[in-house]
């Protein structure tokens, strides 16, 4: 059985997860955090960043694209990536916009609001909390709104591009963001329908456990 090495409320472990619980694949999870000195996630991660993989015959590499490309080439059950030329290169377009761009916005707001104060001691920044909310998440999610044509964003099922636009969104979730049914009324309705998803609500359940782990310690 594969090994996904990092922390289930990572967004981009969160991606790895989901990726597995769509294509029906077995995984364990073991906890280990960004920048941990362990030996087997060093093997799999040089630069010390969630999550390190280890395939179930020892094979070790890290990053969550480079995981889930992996996951395709070696399993064809419900595909991530999609059949045309062109739905690819967006598909793969839109999951380097979420890493990038849409994480740097709602993962400020998620680490300000829940993973800063529960793992970190970090007191919330009222100010940068603001800054996100008003000025840096919305453009996010006006380009993301103006992307979604149908029930997803690329094709007639489940893409890579949800699964990690998806993940970014559990992570307003969790920090409390609403999005506005007026100004995004597809990417509200879109998150609806994607938090519904059980393998979505397995993801948020054990996320939560660990959160509230985090509170009793």
């Amino acid at each position: 059985m594969a090994t996904i090495l990092g922390v289930a409320p990572s967004p981009y472990v969160r991606k790895v997860i989901l990726a597995h619980e769509f294509k029906q694949m077995p995984y364990q999870l073991k906890t280990v955090f960004p920048g941990s000195d362990d030996s087997e996630f060093r093997a799999a991660s040089p630069l010390g960043k969630v999550p390190g993989y280890i395939t179930d015959d020892g094979f070790a590499f890290s990053d969550s694209s480079v995981i889930i490309a992996y996951l395709e080439r070696t399993n064809n059950q419900n595909n991530l990536y999609p059949q045309s030329a062109n739905d690819y290169a967006k598909a793969l377009w839109l999951e380097e916009y979420s890493d990038t761009k849409m994480t740097e916005v709602t993962a400020a707001l998620y680490f300000q609001r829940v993973i800063g104060p529960l793992f970190f001691n970090h007191t919330i920044d009222e100010t940068r909390c603001q800054e996100l909310c008003d000025e840096l998440i919305p453009p996010v999610l006006d380009y993301l709104e103006s992307e979604l044509q149908e029930d997803y964003f690329v094709g007639e099922q489940l893409s890579v591009a949800d699964v990690s636009i998806g993940g970014g969104l559990i992570n307003l979730f969790h920090a409390d963001f609403q999005i506005d049914d007026i100004r995004w009324p597809k990417l509200s309705q879109y998150q609806q329908q994607f938090m519904s998803l059980d393998i979505v609500q397995n993801c948020i359940a054990t996320e939560k456990t660990m959160f509230n782990q985090a509170k009793s310690s």
